[in-house]
């Protein structure tokens, strides 16, 4: 196997490897509908349990606010038959008065809190029980996923003792122009050339990538296995023999 096979050989295995990690670390495809309703129906439980538990915090805050306005109502209460001045009695009126306020706004507060946290309940309920079946079907399916995460990680495992087996087979000079290649095309380092016919029916070659035209003599040591670039956009170019009843 020449190095350009070898090369070739490595960009698809290392494409099949990143499918099989991308595919350990999400869904498989039959699950993704399936994913999807379940994701949109548990966030918007979530967002109701949130909507409850904020509602409820409110309440908890507007009843300590109505029981610490109690107490300074009493202590403003039992400072009246201490006062001894008209203006110590008008300033003592108006602390109460203000209190007072303060209370009926905090019960009104709790009050509607409460009428608030009520509703998110019952919808929450309603929620959760049409999420039910939904929440079987969707665990039954990732049960069926985990039993299958074996033979996916084993493949992995596989394609990465091929990558490591390619790799040691090519030369140092030749890795590191893929690897850097790999890199900056986002795991796209190699172009096939492609074969097209004119107007006048002669035969052209382009970069499979960008569509750039390679030159025949190119085309041809590419064909011969040796590793040259597209002038454009720089990739590898590779050549796949055509299926000669494709030709015919």
């Amino acid at each position: 196997m020449s190095e350009l096979d070898s090369i070739v050989s490595l960009q698809q295995t290392l494409s099949e490897l990143a499918a099989a990690r991308q595919r350990l670390d999400g869904i498989p495809d039959w699950m993704t509908e399936l994913h999807s309703e379940y994701s949109t129906r548990k966030a918007e439980i979530d967002q109701e349990e949130q909507v409850a538990e904020e509602s409820d915090r409110l309440r908890r805050e507007a009843e300590a606010a109505v029981a610490d306005s109690q107490e300074k109502l009493k202590h403003y209460q039992g400072q009246v038959s201490q006062v001894t001045t008209q203006r110590e009695y008008g300033a003592l009126l108006k602390e109460i008065d203000t209190v007072k306020e303060s209370i009926k706004t905090a019960e009104e507060q709790a009050i509607t809190s409460i009428e608030s946290h009520e509703l998110a309940r019952e919808k929450l309920q309603q929620l959760q029980a049409d999420f039910e079946d939904l929440d079987q079907r969707y665990k039954a399916e990732l049960s069926k996923w985990e039993a299958e995460k074996p033979e996916v990680e084993a493949k992995a495992a596989e394609l990465e003792g091929k990558v490591d087996e390619l790799k040691s087979g090519l030369s140092r000079g030749v890795l590191s122009l893929f690897e850097r290649l790999y890199d900056r095309t986002n795991g796209d380092a190699l172009a096939e050339v492609h074969k097209l016919a004119n107007a006048k029916g002669t035969a052209m070659w382009h970069c499979g990538a960008c569509s750039f035209n390679v030159r025949p003599m190119i085309a041809m040591e590419v064909r011969g296995g040796n590793i040259l670039h597209c002038d454009s956009c720089k990739r590898i170019l590779f050549w796949i023999e055509p299926d000669p009843e494709e030709e015919g």
